[in-house]
């Protein structure tokens, strides 16, 4: 019975046998295929950690090329724009594990970036890549001002070498500037320089009744710096010799070494290099400028001033743009950027007589100021014209009754700067050849001027402010004042030029 019974049950075995083997190839591929999973989900969320660390260093390069002090930036070109433009011409940054690709899209309305990097490594399993986008907002600060470190900027600045008369006075000097001759000076008769001080690198020559300062006190003395000779009228004291110590003789009534002030005449020259004018940099990077227009502007018959006319479909810098009046007969606006706070920006209120200036703007021709009335300006701003300027009326930054008020002006939040490479009345016949920058007569200005041919004035015309120039010609009356600038608009000639500083990145998204 037993024997049947065992006999009975050897067709169990083997089914049995194979169902447990079965069971254990299941169990074991089972166990195989959730450890491939595992591993391909941990290389998989690794190369995801990877892919992201890739993009945050696109990002951080992207920031890298903004903070460039030499890159501008408020420009587009500074990065390649995303919208429209293909993965391939975005730049590529490789780096361990894979690579980045990044770029950006700057609104000049409201001086942002939205910038954009992704981050891609190869797939575990070899297949596509695994990639991790970053998108986020970059705000871009304009640099609204900036320290002047060239001293030129505290004198009526002479820049002209070589001629026995660099410089010639044809007329009294009066009020505080400050005089800074890098050559030769010449005084014509009976002509008074009354300025608080006066430099000169070459050779001084006065004429008859000429002179320096006076020897009525030492306080009306001029502190004076004389690098060669000096020469006086006739006589003795008309044979040029060194010109240090006394030389009241010579009409030369100085004094030297402060505090304690002694008379005579010091030979230890303040060494100042004028400061060079960065023409074709900012014709780039003007805002408004030529190769950017205004992004808010008033329309026809209110048309804000034209910055540059193209050349064969194309704008360079070749002085060929029409005569611009920057103070017409009706209002306008021209602004780059938030009106709550622009990038740069060039508008004029007829009605109040107000022009408003922001930043650093570029005119590739002349321009004019020509109502022959007073005029007011708000802002700190550099105008840079590749011609000429002429100045008709009364340009003031502080306003007391109808003129110029130097008390009531704050250069240190109201300074405007022009600076002008003609030389003659191409383009503006009011000025005369070989002049940058004419003040008619009458005129007033407060302010900065920079000339790469002569700067000059008119009878009775004002000036509040420095000004550096080839020659410096005074017509009678002329008066000035001492200015030292503490900050300036950036832009100006003998600065570091300075563009936007953008802030740090914002609003993330991937």
């Amino acid at each position: 019975m037993r024997r049947r019974l065992l006999e009975g049950e050897r067709g169990f075995v083997l089914p049995f046998a194979l169902g447990i083997l079965v069971v254990l190839t299941i169990a074991v591929t089972t166990a195989i295929y959730y450890t491939t999973e595992n591993q391909r989900s941990t290389g998989y969320s690794k190369g995801k950690q990877v892919a992201l660390s890739l993009a945050e260093a696109g990002l951080n390069n992207m920031m890298a090329v903004l903070n460039e002090p030499n890159n501008n930036a408020l420009e587009q070109s500074t990065l390649p724009n995303c919208t429209g433009n293909a993965q391939s011409n975005w730049n590529r940054t490789d780096l361990a594990g894979g690579y980045a690709l990044w770029c950006g899209d700057l609104d000049l309305n409201n001086s942002w970036w939205t910038v954009t990097s992704i981050g891609y490594v190869r797939s575990p399993n070899n297949a596509t890549s695994i990639r991790q986008k970053i998108t986020s907002r970059v705000v871009v600060t304009p640099i609204l001002n900036e320290n002047l470190n060239n001293p030129a900027w505290n004198y009526m600045f002479s820049t002209h070498t070589g001629s026995t008369c660099d410089e010639t006075l044809n007329n009294n000097v009066s009020g505080a500037s400050r005089l800074y001759v890098m050559g030769n000076l010449c005084l014509s008769q009976n002509v008074a320089v009354t300025a608080e001080s006066l430099v000169t690198v070459g050779n001084v020559t006065l004429n008859n009744g000429a002179s320096i300062g006076s020897s009525t006190s030492m306080s009306t003395r001029t502190q004076t710096f004389i690098g060669g000779s000096c020469t006086y009228g006739s006589g003795s004291s008309s044979t040029a010799s060194p010109c240090t110590g006394n030389q009241d003789s010579r009409h030369i009534y100085s004094k030297m070494n402060p505090p304690n002030w002694a008379v005579g005449v010091s030979g230890s020259i303040p060494t100042i290099a004028a400061p060079a004018a960065d023409f074709a940099t900012w014709y780039t990077n003007s805002l408004p400028g030529p190769t950017q227009d205004c992004t808010t502007k008033s329309t026809a018959p209110n048309t804000p001033p034209q910055f540059d006319t193209s050349t064969n479909g194309a704008y360079v810098r070749d002085n060929n743009n029409p005569l611009q009046n920057l103070t017409p007969n009706y209002s306008y606006t021209c602004r780059v950027g938030p009106a709550s706070a622009p990038d740069g920006e060039l508008s004029w209120n007829n009605s109040t007589k107000t022009l408003t200036v922001r930043g650093t703007m570029y005119i590739d021709g002349s321009a004019k100021i020509d109502n022959n009335t007073l005029n007011r300006y708000v802002g700190q701003a550099t105008i840079y014209l590749s011609g000429t300027l002429y100045l008709n009326g009364k340009l003031c930054g502080g306003v007391s009754g109808s003129s110029c008020d130097f008390s009531a002006w704050s250069p240190n939040s109201t300074l405007l700067a022009i600076v002008a490479n003609g030389t003659g009345p191409t383009g503006n016949s009011s000025v005369p050849s070989g002049d940058s920058i004419y003040v008619a007569n009458g005129g007033q200005f407060q302010g900065a001027f920079y000339a790469t041919g002569n700067l000059e004035y008119g009878n009775n015309a004002f000036s509040d402010g420095p000004m550096i120039g080839s020659q410096i010609i005074l017509a009678n009356n002329v008066t000035t004042q001492a200015f030292a600038p503490v900050t300036a608009p950036p832009g100006m000639p003998g600065s570091k030029d300075v563009y936007a500083q953008p802030n740090p990145p914002q609003q993330f998204s991937g």
